[in-house]
């Protein structure tokens, strides 16, 4: 070794990393400083690959045998390997890359040029760049913390600047003589996730004035794959638990014990960490596992106890990465610092002459509202409670108010005047003062691009290339007086880009026979199979995304669609959406929490069908959507399908449908269109898969075809992509949604067998027995899109929920031969008191509603919630 050349100790704990080993030890090798100048430590934590991992690491030894020291253990974690592992370290410096990432080839030379550049400067940790990295032949981009490298090679004080944190030692250089001179060791109570954040906060705590040197040329590649240690653990409870008992608390109380209080740069690293929980709780398995109760109550002690020691101004400036304000304000509340947050002014709806204002508050309570104006006290036409959680829990609750937009007023809360803030405050970053946040935002989106590579990327690109394209389009279409005269006040229905017959078709229909005055026009892609059904109907149709498409939405009052996909929701620039009021008919009946996906959109009219659905969605829930926009009308469907029932009244009724949902786990993304679906490897090997060829192979079910029945398979239209490889008898017949009239199949069903689909709501509209063949409930509920609300099939739903496909023939056997059993009938005429074919007329009202201004007499009192039991709505 060259004398004066830094030495280095790398420390990589394995397990059942075989596919990504090469490329990392690789990496290692290629070292532009020279391969000999490192010792390369690599710790088979248990493997459980058939010896793969370890027969590569083994031969990486072999080869090596002056530098690279292979070790093997039990399976404890990557925070017992890595002791392990510092037990036969040597070098001055220690790192601990994972060995699924890669490190550039100039990384440990641009370390040492920095720190041979600050020979004079005391140095105690060294933080490479760390890149979100997607494979080879894939792009770079940017981490979260990014900004700290945003300034060339920087050594910073993190007592003085405590925002300059270091959370990962997998991209760090430590010194050994720190570690062994206090005997550190990484906690291995820690087994999911932190284990390196305590291992490096201890070091740096142990050391008066810690510094960080920041290297920005040495970019450590960090590998996103869905099979890591930090995915899979996200059902585990641990993984939000032992973190803060075994991590934060014993670090808060070492910080006392030496400095007397817990510095800043460790508050903010405690908050890092927090906002991440914070983020994933909102979205995938973190916001929809059912966690046990036990994890709860942990988490109600141990919240609060760390963050008695995080200052309130600590968590009101953070500003290390992008957070949310209902974040901060949560974090304040749990900590008790504050009852509630600031008023802030909300979204203005004109047409109705509304204003919302929003506040946060704790779990604990709602704070006492006073509102006055012009000396009266008055009351908000419509509130919302939106629970705000952590790890599928609510940690605080969001509050909106809409009040009149032309009065002056105060509000008390908890009998003190609140002030109102016209926007959330939002601190300024600590490390991008050289960039404008506008540049920020071009370069994360074409970053964003870049990563995601061929198909996804492509896609993304074109959206943004026609969002752009369709802007331009819009405003000329806005200014052309034919557009006008043509498309002006234009009422617009559509279902889905590729295809009709649903709720949207139905109210297009409905308004050109009632009222003919409305200008209305349905939307539809030419190459659809639709189209020249509804051309033969007279409908007046649209092209979808052609320029007469873009210059009728331009001058459109009404936009009413039975999805709200981004293909529906997101197809027009952002400027132009605002100019329409947006009717969400519906698809079905939301039985479940999906409002991870819906609360993203701008909805105006939100349809319901069945009081506990329009309950529970105004409701305090998880969905933003209060009384203002959500309306119980029922489906428009629905009075179609009462229709084609009567005129088949005394038909016989020899259909059994076969309707499973689809598994947001076993899809891919969309593409150029709505139908258009990415596959899955391996559907064929799926529990979905197997289970309902199972069903379909059994002997009961072939015996019900032998007696006459026609047997129908038709998935969800989102699975359709596998029709082709799905296997089924000669008795059953498989179609799609394209080759058959769905509400004929369905009005013609002596029964419906489904898993979770909400088309069991249409049966129990009909009367149709139904069987829920539900064998994959639990992984169903971690891993779709949909999360357990109020509906619950056992004691809520319209038939049996069996979870064994003999079980469940033999019960479909019981239902064709014997009818439905009482209970579920009375299910059904609960869940639809009213059968009367008006759902169409209430939609129409609750759409001319969301653009009437009413008397401030009226804007100026609660406005009453939509009931069945009133049988007239008192907003129409």
């Amino acid at each position: 070794m060259r004398p004066g050349v830094q030495t280095y100790s790398v420390i990589s704990p394995l397990f059942n990393v075989a596919a990504y080993l090469p490329e990392f030890l690789g990496s290692l090798e290629h070292q532009t400083i020279g391969f000999d100048h490192l010792q390369v430590i690599l710790v088979d934590d248990g493997s459980t690959d058939e010896g793969a991992t370890a027969r590569i690491a083994g031969a990486f030894a072999a080869r090596h045998p002056d530098n690279v020291v292979f070790l093997s253990k039990p399976n404890g974690g990557q925070a017992s390997a890595r002791n392990l592992g510092l037990a036969h370290a040597t070098g001055e410096w220690l790192t601990f890359p994972d060995p699924d990432d890669v490190l550039r080839r100039r990384y440990f030379e641009e370390c040492e040029k920095a720190l041979a550049a600050s020979p004079d400067e005391k140095v105690d940790v060294v933080s490479a760049r760390i890149r979100l990295w997607h494979g080879r032949g894939r792009g770079a981009a940017a981490h979260a913390l990014d900004g700290r490298f945003r300034h060339g090679v920087t050594l910073r004080h993190v007592n003085a600047d405590p925002e300059w944190i270091q959370p990962h030692v997998t991209s760090a250089l430590l010194r050994r003589r720190v570690v062994e001179d206090h005997a550190l060791r990484f906690p291995e109570e820690l087994r999911l996730r932190f284990e390196d954040g305590a291992f490096i906060s201890d070091y740096l705590l142990r050391i008066d004035d810690p510094t960080v040197l920041f290297v920005p040329r040495a970019e450590y590649l960090y590998r996103q794959r869905s099979d890591s240690t930090v995915q899979i653990g996200k059902t585990d409870p641990h993984k939000y638990v032992d973190h803060l008992r075994f991590g934060f608390l014993p670090l808060i109380e070492r910080a006392r014990e030496r400095h007397g209080a817990v510095p800043r740069w460790l508050q903010n690293l405690f908050l890092y960490d927090q906002f991440w929980i914070l983020r994933s709780s909102q979205a995938g398995e973190a916001h929809r596992t059912p966690f046990p109760d036990e994890m709860y109550v942990a988490l109600a002690e141990l919240v609060p106890a760390y963050l008695a020691h995080v200052d309130d101004q600590a968590i009101r400036a953070f500003s290390l990465m992008p957070v949310e304000a209902w974040m901060r304000d949560a974090l304040a509340i749990a900590k008790g610092s504050a009852a509630h947050g600031d008023v802030v002014l909300g979204t203005h709806d004109a047409r109705r002459g509304l204003r919302s204002y929003r506040y946060r508050y704790g779990t604990q309570g709602r704070p006492v509202e006073r509102i006055m104006a012009e000396g009266r006290e008055i009351e908000p036409r419509f509130s919302k409670d939106q629970s705000l959680e952590y790890v599928g829990r609510p940690i605080a609750w969001q509050r909106t108010l809409w009040l009149p937009d032309d009065v002056e007023f105060s509000l008390e809360l908890d009998g003190k005047e609140s002030r109102i803030l016209a926007r959330e405050s939002e601190p300024d970053g600590p490390y991008s003062s050289d960039e404008t946040r506008l540049a920020a935002v071009w370069r994360a989106r074409w970053q964003t691009i870049s990563r995601e590579g061929t198909r996804a990327g492509i896609v993304r690109a074109a959206q943004f290339a026609r969002r752009t394209l369709d802007s331009a389009r819009g405003e000329l279409a806005r200014r052309s007086t034919p557009a006008a005269r043509k498309f002006g006040h234009a009422w617009v229905f559509i279902d889905r880009d590729v295809d009709a017959a649903d709720s949207a078709e139905d109210m297009y229909f409905w308004v050109r026979e009632h009222h003919p005055e409305v200008n209305a026009w349905f939307v539809i892609r030419r190459d659809s199979p639709d189209w020249s059904r509804l051309e033969s109907r007279g409908a007046r149709l649209v092209e979808y995304r052609s320029s007469k498409f873009i210059a009728l939405m331009a001058h459109a009052d009404h936009l009413a669609s039975s999805h709200a996909d981004r293909f529906i929701t997101d197809v027009l620039p952002r400027r132009m959406r605002g100019r329409y009021v947006f009717t969400f008919l519906q698809h079905g009946v939301i039985k479940g929490d999906i409002s991870e996906w819906l609360n993203r959109k701008r909805i105006d009219v939100f349809v319901t069908s069945t009081q506990a659905e329009y309950d529970y969605i105004v409701g305090p829930s998880p969905f933003a959507f209060g009384a203002k926009e959500v309306r119980l009308t029922g489906l428009p469907r629905h009075d179609a399908l009462l229709r084609l029932a009567e005129r088949r009244s005394g038909s016989p009724a020899r259909t059994i449908l076969i309707m499973p949902t689809w598994r947001d786990y076993l899809v891919g993304d969309m593409g150029t269109t709505s139908a258009d679906r990415e596959r899955v490897a391996a559907f064929s090997q799926s529990l979905y898969s197997r289970s309902w060829q199972e069903f379909l192979r059994r002997p009961e079910v072939a015996g019900l075809a032998a007696q006459g029945n026609e047997l129908v398979f038709m998935p969800h239209p989102n699975m359709h992509g596998y029709l082709d490889e799905f296997p089924v008898p000669p008795f059953v017949r498989r179609v799609s949604y394209a080759d058959e009239n769905v509400r004929e199949l369905l009005v013609g069903s002596t029964a419906l067998v489904t898993d979770y689909s909400s088309v069991a709501f249409n049966a129990a509209y009909l009367h149709i027995p139904v069987l829920y063949f539900q064998f994959d409930a639990e992984e169903y509920r971690a891993r779709h899109t949909e999360r357990d609300a109020y509906f619950d099939y056992t004691e809520s739903g319209f038939g049996p929920v069996i979870s064994d496909a003999r079980a469940a023939a033999l019960a479909l056997e019981r239902i064709v031969a014997e009818g439905a059993d009482p209970t579920y009938g009375r299910r059904m005429d609960d869940a639809f008191p009213v059968r009367d074919g008006a759902n169409c007329e209430r939609v129409f009202r609750a759409m001319v509603e969301a653009t009437r201004r009413r008397p401030l007499i009226e804007r100026s009192a609660a406005g009453s919630h939509d009931s069945w039991n009133a049988k007239i709505h008192p907003e129409s």
